[in-house]
């Protein structure tokens, strides 16, 4: 069969779906997915297997069966045996990914065409059915956290996803996802390639966090961007936790809530993993779902058919009003942090300091491709309070595209704050949009048709805010009124492509006062018309504030009166330099005033201890302090965003400091020792700048001092963060890679010198038997290697002979397993028995450690391990224990 001709008669087919859910929903009633697989492959089937997917050859009738005990129990949609058949993750499988999808699918299909058979014979109620692709995530970190590329990743899911529709698939189900970068690829690798409708489906933690650190707002911020049909979440914890989750997504969410949780969490009886949660405990949980909110529920891990049935039995009756008062604030984010804009959440700070319009350095930075610049610029920013980061590389000398891309994957490999991507070619815009990780603030399209042409079909395929100039073929109107015209007209346009006023901010344009004198307060006057319609709608407002005052004198006066102006008229989203102490005042006094600052604490840990800068006091101290530094604060480089005083500032409130006074500059500070300077590099994960200052260090110190005074303190202070959920997984890596480029110098001055590392203790590795999923090991590798532990990394899907042969071979003190499918838990404790039997057999001693996603501490004692670790600073602490260093 042609395939671009099966892919047009798919495009029918596939609306069936969005029908069947759109006419579900309007009903209030409840769409049902089936429930575990592996789970009833591990109760009903008894033919051995590599993997899952081989059974679709081995025991096909197995798998029918299954998929007949579901759709009997009632339920809508059964998903195919196919998790793990990626062509990435199977590579080295007795199948393809591709062939092992094919007869998944058609698997699938005899048994939904056979069950509707019997119950057209009955003379049963008929219903459609629809059959889901299923896959899960491919099993390897995406970059920067890992090697796997976007691309790669793209390429893999687009393999599959059109394999699947060739089969006759109706829809694709991505699940148990753990990172939403990796979903991005999956889900544009479906839209661009197949006409599958698409649910998309996270994992969470106990700390109701994905592994990469994103809640479950993030979630629904970033899958709803990308133009899902469905978003949810499946897997995971105990009931209680998912019903925490379920409330979250349905508070955030504009599109329908998929909720498959397991039937809790798993514990040992006679050998083997059981779910104890009974089908009708399982059922009200779901009942309280569904009346929540969500409107697809099913099952996963530890659900059988009993469960469906029950929960089907329970729900189906039910009828539920749709909700949709939402929260009228805007959201964007990065891979696992939201900003809410406007709204209830007030106006936010969009640094504006990485553009080289009017900024040498940022200029010759961008040219220079000096990356530790544009770090710097964005930490000095963040640390002055900017919620947003604008980024523009604009420079007719460089390809604008690619250095663009690079700062925006540089920045977003250190710091998890949303960026607003700023450009004015649209080819540029396209190409950060389609590599960011998150869903950023877009500047931008204005009123001309031809913008709105190029840019809002990149809004709505690749998700984004976007900010919208209200300047058409007619230029700027003089008035207000002009401008909200062409703002109207402008959002009517978006609309056509379902971006909703929520997702857009207006810019009425500032004009500078010293040349439009006239015209300077109709910007205000705009915002106020436009936020008195539109605010229910969630329709925020942006500007470049300090425009206002170029061509004056102090900018600053200028400056933070007409921003008070602008806030109290509804801007939402403001475009300062966060390092201008007045703008920043005039900010916290708004939020205080307009009661954004709850109790007005932000304002109060602000301001407590600080002087009046009107007073004689004050402006002695400044001098005192400056004359102690040798130096005076200079003026800002920038003439069209200056909004400080030049020489010394008469404030004396909090000041960030710049770019260029950055204590984590490559040169040496004056204020800060290389040690500091080396666990301040490391704990911020700034990677490039680790070798330079333990290449300095090691000029003076021993190798062993700087690992013992700079690197584990620094690695001990990220583990603290990330235990404490300050800081998240990719964060956590980061400062990893940076201890390894630091460690990269060490270990050249040991071989210069003939000394040797010396290890702390030798640890085995290793996924169990079955399993194909390592990343949970590999970051464990990752932390015990920087803690200066010798690592033996058997790989996943290890026999346990082999990592029996091995511990007795190297005589090794403390062996980690991992699992992450409950089909693979029995063979994680056939390993601990084997292993405990033949060390006793030797004479010997080796504690085990055990983690993965489906044990618990309970599980891990009672089939035999020593410890149980949740997370790799865990196993770090184990080792120390086990090793005593």
């Amino acid at each position: 069969m042609n395939y671009k001709n099966s892919a047009t008669t798919n495009a029918d087919q596939k609306k069936d779906f969005r029908q069947f859910l759109k006419s579900k929903i309007s009903e209030g009633k409840c769409i049902f997915f089936d429930g575990g697989m592996g789970t009833m492959i591990q109760k009903t089937v008894a033919v051995k297997y590599a993997v899952p997917e081989d059974l679709n050859f081995y025991s096909p009738d197995s798998i029918e069966n299954i998929h007949l005990m579901y759709l009997n129990a009632g339920c809508d949609i059964v998903t195919t045996n196919s998790f793990g058949a990626n062509p990435i993750k199977l590579e080295h499988a007795a199948h393809s990914a591709e062939e092992y999808i094919t007869k998944a699918v058609q698997i699938a299909h005899a048994a939904v065409q056979k069950h509707e058979a019997e119950s057209s014979s009955t003379g049963a109620e008929q219903k459609p059915h629809y059959i889901a692709w299923d896959s899960g995530q491919i099993g390897k970190l995406m970059e920067p956290m890992g090697s796997l590329t976007f691309d790669e990743a793209y390429e893999s899911y687009k393999k599959a996803a059109v394999t699947a529709e060739k089969a006759g698939a109706d829809l694709a189900l991505i699940e148990t996802m753990s990172d939403l970068y990796e979903v991005k690829a999956a889900v544009l690798a479906i839209k661009e390639n197949t006409f599958l409708p698409i649910i998309a489906s996270m994992t969470f933690q106990p700390n109701l966090r994905t592994l990469t650190g994103a809640d479950a707002e993030t979630c629904v911020t970033y899958l709803e961007s990308l133009g899902v049909d469905v978003l949810g979440f499946n897997c995971g914890g105990t009931l209680e936790e998912d019903e925490q989750l379920a409330q979250q997504y349905c508070t955030f969410s504009h599109i329908p809530v998929l909720v498959q949780p397991n039937a809790g969490l798993p514990v040992v009886i006679d050998g083997k993993d059981v779910f104890k949660t009974e089908p009708h405990e399982f059922a009200l949980s779901q009942k309280k779902n569904f009346m929540t909110g969500a409107a697809v529920l099913g099952g996963c891990c530890g659900t059988t058919p009993a469960h469906i049935e029950e929960m089907v039995k329970v729900v189906s009756e039910l009828t539920r009003t749709q909700n949709e008062n939402k929260s009228d604030c805007a959201r964007i984010c990065s891979g696992n942090k939201t900003v809410r804009i406007g709204g209830t959440a007030g106006p936010v700070i969009v640094g504006e300091r990485i553009n080289p319009t009017g900024k040498k350095k940022c200029r010759e930075a961008l040219i220079a491709q000096n990356m530790d610049f544009i770090l710097s610029e964005a930490q000095s920013q963040i640390e002055g309070g900017a919620h947003v980061l604008d980024v523009n590389t604009g420079l007719p000398e460089i390809d604008e595209a690619a250095m663009m891309l690079k700062a925006v994957r540089t920045i977003q490999s250190t710091f998890n704050t949303p960026l607003q991507i700023d450009s004015s070619e649209p080819h540029v815009i396209e190409k950060a949009l389609r590599y960011y990780n998150g869903k950023p603030l877009v500047n931008s399209v204005n009123g001309k048709r031809e913008s709105m042409d190029k840019i809002f079909p990149l809004i709505k395929k690749y998700g984004g805010a976007v900010v919208a100039l209200c300047i058409d073929e007619d230029g700027i109107a003089p008035s207000a009124e002009g401008r909200v015209a062409v703002a109207k007209r402008i959002i009517a346009e978006a609309q056509k492509y379902g971006i909703q006023p929520r997702d857009i901010f207006i810019d009425t344009l500032t004009l500078t006062v010293s040349s439009e004198q006239k015209t300077a307060l109709e910007t205000v006057r705009a915002i106020k018309i436009l936020h008195d319609e539109f605010s229910e709608q969630g329709l925020g407002f942006i500007l470049g504030v300090s425009n206002i005052s170029f061509g004056l004198p102090r900018r600053d006066i200028i400056n933070s009166r007409f921003f008070m102006l602008a806030l109290n008229a509804g801007l939402s989203a403001c475009i300062i330099n966060p390092a201008s102490a007045q703008m920043m005042d005039t900010y916290r006094a708004y939020r205080t005033l307009a009661g954004f600052d709850l109790n007005c604490i932000d304002f109060i840990n602000t301001y407590t201890g600080t002087l009046d800068p009107t007073t004689k006091k004050a402006r002695d101290a400044v001098v005192e302090q400056a004359l102690k530094n040798g130096t005076v604060r200079p003026a800002e480089e920038n003439a069209q965003s200056a909004n400080t005083v030049a020489a010394v500032p008469l404030t004396s409130s909090p000041q960030p400091s710049s770019a260029t006074e950055n204590s984590l500059s490559t040169e040496k500070c004056s204020s800060a020792t290389d040690e500091t300077e080396l666990i301040k590099i490391i704990e911020n994960g700034f990677k490039d700048r680790a070798a330079v200052v333990t290449e300095r260090l090691l000029q003076n110190k021993k190798p062993v001092e700087i690992i013992n005074g700079c690197i584990v303190p620094a690695l001990d202070s990220v583990g603290k963060d990330f235990e404490n959920g300050k800081k998240f997984l990719p964060q956590l890596l980061l400062s990893a890679e940076t201890v390894g480029n630091s460690f990269s110098k060490i270990k050249e001055n040991l071989a210069a010198t003939g000394a040797k590392q010396e290890s702390k203790g030798t640890i085995v590795l290793a996924t169990v038997y079955g399993d194909i999923h390592d990343i949970g090991k590999n970051i464990v590798k990752a932390m015990l290697e920087n803690y200066g532990y010798t690592v033996i990394d058997l790989g996943k899907n290890v026999p346990a002979q082999t990592i029996v042969d091995t511990v007795i071979k190297h005589n090794i003190q403390l062996v980690g397993l991992s699992a992450l499918m409950t089909t693979t838990v029995a063979n994680m404790e056939k390993t601990i028995s084997l292993l405990k039997t033949t060390l006793s057999e030797h004479g010997r001693e080796c504690a085990i450690v055990a983690g993965g996603a489906v044990l618990t501490e309970d599980y891990a004692k009672k089939i035999g391990a020593d410890y149980y670790s949740k997370d790799a600073m865990e196993t770090v602490a184990v080792a120390k224990k086990v090793f005593g260093k």
